[in-house]
């Protein structure tokens, strides 16, 4: 690349992985793609094995990872339940609460977490950075926020509008 930090932005689904190298002073992004049909008998087996096409794809020409710069690597998560979200620092114990909140998200926080997994046991001596499209609503009121359901049901099962696409509206509305 040209020597200058780089943030590599990955979006783990069930059955494809996004990835973005993006410039953090600037926003410029210097290479994208995608990896699609996971897991399909045609195609990439698992994760990791997309993980590994993507860094192919970025380091085509025969440079090495370490030619791209990378100085944390940025994962988009659906779910962050009431707790997560910030831009948050993935640590075990963090991993552990995108497990628990599977439940909330049962078609995304699973593949997000595997992706997860595999880039910091790839790239270990970066820092990892869990975004949550569900922070952008997470300051609604109350009101906007609660369903007129019985409370104790709410609670126990972590039921309140979370709100979607937090990181799409964010954008549009900046």
């Amino acid at each position: 690349m040209n020597g200058t930090a780089t943030v590599l932005v990955l979006n783990s689904g069930s059955s494809s992985l996004k990835y973005q190298l993006i410039q953090p002073d600037t926003g410029v992004s210097l290479a994208h793609g995608i990896v699609e049909r996971i897991g399909e008998d045609t195609c990439v087996p698992d994760h990791e094995a997309a993980l590994r096409l993507a860094f192919e794809q970025l380091t085509e020409g025969g440079r090495g990872l370490d030619s791209l710069g990378l100085a944390a690597v940025g994962h988009r998560v659906v779910h962050g339940g009431q707790n997560l979200y910030r831009p948050t620092v993935v640590d075990d114990a963090v991993l552990e609460q995108l497990r628990e909140l599977s439940a909330l998200a049962p078609l995304h926080n699973p593949p997000a977490v595997l992706g997860i997994e595999v880039a910091r046991r790839l790239l270990p001596d970066l820092p990892h950075v869990a975004v949550f499209d569900t922070a952008f609503f997470h300051d609604l009121p109350a009101a906007a926020a609660t369903y007129a359901i019985d409370r104790e049901l709410a609670a126990r099962y972590r039921i309140r509008r979370y709100g979607f696409h937090g990181t799409s509206h964010q954008y549009v509305s900046g």
